[in-house]
């Protein structure tokens, strides 16, 4: 998958927003978390020594980010059942 057809499809499942800057970040995370969170996943995936003390920062900053894309679904989901359905 390419990184631009990757981009789509977080987009789509709106795990990304654009910040103020239009810069993309994680929903619910700042440009600087989202940077530090991405890595830090390259880091533990790369097994990189030291990764495990940053383990809890990563999991606050992990569901901050869940709570904020559960919370556009949320929104989106309820937008979609205002609509009236076409026959």
């Amino acid at each position: 998958m390419t990184a631009e057809k990757l981009r789509t499809h977080v987009t789509y499942l709106s795990e990304i927003e654009t910040d103020s800057e239009r810069r993309d970040v994680f929903a619910g995370l700042t440009h600087e978390e989202t940077v530090w969170l991405i890595d830090y996943r390259e880091r533990r995936a790369r097994g990189e020594p030291g990764w495990s003390r940053d383990q809890t920062i990563a999991l606050g900053l992990t569901a901050r980010h869940k709570i904020a894309h559960t919370q556009i679904l949320n929104l989106e989901s309820g937008r979609q059942l205002d609509r009236p359905a076409i026959n």
